[in-house]
């Protein structure tokens, strides 16, 4: 039987316990994406905390992808900075992987040049219409991925996880809305997902076939008219992944800032809760490599009852950790209450993570 507290494998990683910190966009770091005490403190309290693995915010693989207030890895100078959040991790027992991503055209900023996209097609949520991408410009991409991949490495991280849901650059290429293209990156799912495969290969190369490399897929886009990436798709292509050899997969759905994002709104019963669960429930019934369940959790009892009646590995957190990063700790003291998260995604609406500003008012001053 499963439990949340009991140390795993968690692909290729030994971790103390089966939480993950899902991957949340700090919004904090210092100009240029470089590692201030805000963003320290951030992963030095998530460690304290006693979350088995950490998953960074999405770092930046290329200078000219704008990614306000986000951490970045396009350059070795970011190596020095990232050393000492790695550190502290590694201090309190705790496991730490760096999300590396693309924006494309889905960013809040205004853009000095022309953002890429697999094809010419209008951003839903900037409005942005893509420069599509030559093959030159994928080629270019993979190796960029693959040198950010190697600077985490040589700054301590315990491995990587491609961010290729929410919309984001890698999302696209696997989405049929976004991905009109007619050649052997587009059509079919093997083309789609062929980037993944090209990113994955140039990683391992670069810093070893044992260093951990997972991935993070929508379940579906969730888009009106049925017009995205649909599960029937998302289930075959997380197979697909699988065979190919990413460590693990987390699962997950949505495109940001839209209705049926990631991250909804009012979680207030238990039965809102993990709502990505059925669909992570059959991916990891259809693969060999673990899967990691997002969505909504916040409780203890939902946890529980996920890992004793799934297939599913272990539970990622976001907001949860947002408003409480020692939530685990909490958790193994005997503290069953879930957390205090209300899911009111003023995390999502500030350039400051909302509630780790919160975090240090008093108690009696916190939402409730």
């Amino acid at each position: 039987m499963k439990k949340f507290f009991e140390k795993i494998n968690l692909g290729g990683i030994e971790v103390s316990n089966r939480i993950v910190r899902s991957a949340t966009g700090e919004s904090l770091a210092a100009e240029e994406g470089y590692v201030n005490e805000d963003v320290f403190k951030i992963y030095k309290d998530l460690a304290e905390g006693k979350v088995g693995l950490i998953i960074t915010g999405m770092m930046a693989v290329k200078k000219n992808d704008i990614c306000p207030g986000l951490l970045r890895i396009h350059d070795d100078d970011y190596i020095e900075g990232l050393q000492k959040i790695c550190s502290v991790v590694h201090k309190n027992n705790s496991k730490i992987m760096a999300q590396l991503a693309h924006g494309g055209t889905q960013i809040i900023a205004n853009p000095s040049h022309s953002p890429i996209g697999p094809s010419k097609v209008k951003d839903l949520v900037s409005g942005i219409t893509a420069k599509e991408m030559t093959q030159d410009d994928i080629y270019d991409l993979v190796k960029s991925f693959g040198n950010g991949a190697l600077r985490t490495k040589k700054a301590g991280f315990d491995g990587i996880q491609l961010h290729a849901a929410h919309g984001y650059l890698l999302s696209k290429f696997l989405t049929p809305y976004y991905n009109q293209r007619n050649d052997e990156y587009g059509g079919s799912l093997k083309n789609r997902i062929r980037i993944l495969i090209e990113i994955l290969n140039n990683v391992k190369s670069k810093c070893g076939q044992d260093y951990p490399v997972f991935i993070k897929l929508n379940s579906a886009d969730f888009l009106d008219h049925n017009e995205g990436l649909m599960f029937k798709e998302g289930l075959q292509i997380a197979k697909l992944v699988a065979e190919e050899r990413f460590d693990a997969i987390e699962v997950s759905g949505g495109i940001t800032y839209t209705p049926n994002s990631e991250s909804r709104k009012n979680i207030n019963s238990k039965e809102k809760e993990a709502y990505f669960e059925g669909y992570a429930e059959k991916v990891a019934n259809a693969v060999s490599i673990p899967v990691i369940l997002v969505g909504g959790i916040r409780s203890l009892e939902t946890i529980e009852e996920v890992l004793q009646g799934t297939g599913i590995t272990a539970i990622s957190l976001c907001r949860p950790l947002i408003r409480e990063p020692g939530l685990v700790k909490r958790w193994l003291a005997g503290d069953r209450e879930k957390s205090k998260c209300i899911s009111c995604n003023k995390c999502l609406d500030t350039r400051d993570l909302g509630c780790f500003r919160i975090r240090q008012q008093p108690e009696e001053d916190h939402p409730s």
